[in-house]
């Protein structure tokens, strides 16, 4: 029998003597996988053709995907050992992809949205004899080049960015351009690592800050679930009052070892309209980046290196009775000239372009 209480007198008592209501993380949501999640962290086999490609960006199902090659050259101990060795792994339709399929390459693909980092690779020992083992494999440079990721294109440390590369860090870049978030198993431990009081604690970091963001300083008092609040050293069972800060979703997931922090296209949109609303905008190229989506970052860096002026970061089109029909990520006025992360948006006059177009074409 399933018994319901009401709730709602009580907490109109609540209210009225100022008490506020606590937000709490449903854990057992973020280890809900779905099915295609779980195929995916797994891996599955798939021909190239079966690839989706959104904003430049492998996918399948509405996730961002990585592909590889399990079947190595060289013996497998020795990728395992080297892994520079081994095959890369693909993040991009690249110039790589491309020519795979017009060369017709059959090899056995194999896509996964596993944020670890090390893949199952096959082929044989140094012994000549069939073998199968774990091993780190590194990313593909011209997805890298395709994407400006990190500003790939126009920095002198090109094999820095190659060998730093964080499969968590990169998948984070991108969330906003996809349908589903990635899903990892390894929130299952995230809820040991906070204290019991961690609600409370947090509630009254938000509170005592007026609900509003101490790095961009956008105010989120209609929308407090995408305020956080950060623990500055990293560690969550610090609840020390100099190592908490009050920031917006967008802001938290933009400091450092926050690669498993990601935010939906909607949570960004919103944040992007309350700083336009709110006139929180950019006066020079470090806070362009710094309120820029990060999925546009490379189209934003390609953009200072190749000497545009700068760019309006979040801009609404409007009718000629002033409603907005469409938001954009990036925008030059005087240029009729916009990036925005999803194909299809059109306004007369304008060029609309996806990152990897402006990339390619500016």
């Amino acid at each position: 029998m399933e018994i319901k209480f009401d709730f709602s007198g009580l907490w109109a008592q609540a209210k009225r003597i100022g008490a506020e209501r606590v937000e709490t993380i449903d854990w057992t949501a973020a280890t809900q996988l779905d099915p295609v999640d779980i195929e995916l962290l797994q891996g599955r086999e798939v021909k190239l053709e079966d690839l989706d490609v959104i904003n430049g960006l492998l996918s399948v199902d509405g996730r961002q995907v990585l592909l590889y090659i399990p079947d190595q050259f060289k013996a497998v101990e020795v990728v395992q050992r080297t892994p520079e060795e081994g095959k890369r792994f693909h993040v991009a339709d690249c110039k790589t992809l491309a020519d795979m399929r017009a060369k017709g390459r059959f090899d056995r693909y194999v896509v996964t949205n596993n944020l670890s980092g090390v893949f199952p690779i096959s082929g044989r020992n140094s012994r000549g004899q069939p073998a199968e083992l774990d091993s780190r494999l590194l990313v593909c440079k011209n997805c890298l080049e395709k994407l400006n990721y990190q500003n790939y294109c126009h920095e002198t440390r090109r094999t820095s960015i190659w060998k730093a590369f964080e499969i968590g860090k990169f998948f984070e870049t991108y969330s906003t351009s996809f349908r589903y978030l990635p899903r990892t198993l390894s929130n299952r431990s995230l809820a040991n690592e906070y204290t019991q009081d961690w609600g409370e604690i947090s509630a009254n970091v938000r509170r005592r800050c007026g609900f509003v963001c101490n790095e961009c300083r956008v105010n989120l008092s209609e929308h407090r679930h995408l305020l956080h609040v950060h623990h500055v050293n990293g560690v969550k069972s610090d609840n020390a009052a100099s190592n908490l800060r009050a920031l917006c979703a967008d802001c938290h997931r933009k400091q450092p070892l926050h690669d498993w922090m990601f935010i939906s296209s909607a949570d960004m949109q919103i944040l992007t309209r309350l700083r336009r609303e709110q006139s929180i905008v950019a006066d020079d190229w470090e806070q362009a980046i710094a309120l820029a989506d990060l999925s546009v970052h490379g189209a934003l860096l390609h953009a200072k290196h190749k000497g545009f002026e700068l760019p309006e970061v979040g801009y609404e089109f409007t009718s000629a009775k002033g409603v907005v029909v469409a938001e954009v990520q990036l925008a030059w006025p005087s240029q009729r000239l916009a990036v925005h992360v999803s194909e299809g948006v059109d306004f007369p006059g304008w060029k609309v372009m996806t990152p990897i177009e402006f990339i390619e074409q500016c």
